[in-house]
């Protein structure tokens, strides 16, 4: 008998709750005027997302451990000019050996203990560094 006084009670919650006028709405509507600097600067790019924990001590054998306050960073190759504003990181600045994997490519298999591997996303942002 309780058991049904509940579902009873519940039906008559929910209908109770449905004539409530809200028009589809469940906020206000906001309307923002103008430019909010500091708001518009922290989304206009997504944040990089760093691939895998990056524990420098595992990045010593290939000197990976002088680069991990660059995740994050623009990588510029040889070739580019350098970004207007935010920070980067020269392909000048690295010492051989070093392999620099784009976003998307394929990577093959051979494995040398002091090559530093790079990672990039598809802003050219290092997400991934590790020797192999």
């Amino acid at each position: 008998m309780t058991r049904i006084l509940k579902i009873i009670c519940g039906a008559a919650a929910l209908l109770g709750l449905s004539a409530c006028e809200h028009n589809g709405k469940t906020f206000p509507d906001f309307q923002f005027t103008g430019k909010v600097p500091l708001v518009d600067d922290m989304f206009k790019d997504d944040p990089p997302v760093i691939r895998q924990p990056v524990l420098p001590e595992m990045l010593v054998n290939c000197r990976g451990h002088v680069y991990v306050p660059a995740l994050g960073m623009i990588f510029v190759s040889r070739s580019q000019n350098p970004p207007k504003e935010g920070q980067f990181l020269r392909e000048e600045r690295l010492t051989p050996p070093y392999r620099i994997i784009p976003y998307g490519a394929r990577v093959s298999t051979d494995q040398s203990p002091t090559r530093l591997n790079v990672e990039l996303d598809q802003k050219n942002r290092l997400i991934g560094l590790y020797c192999g």
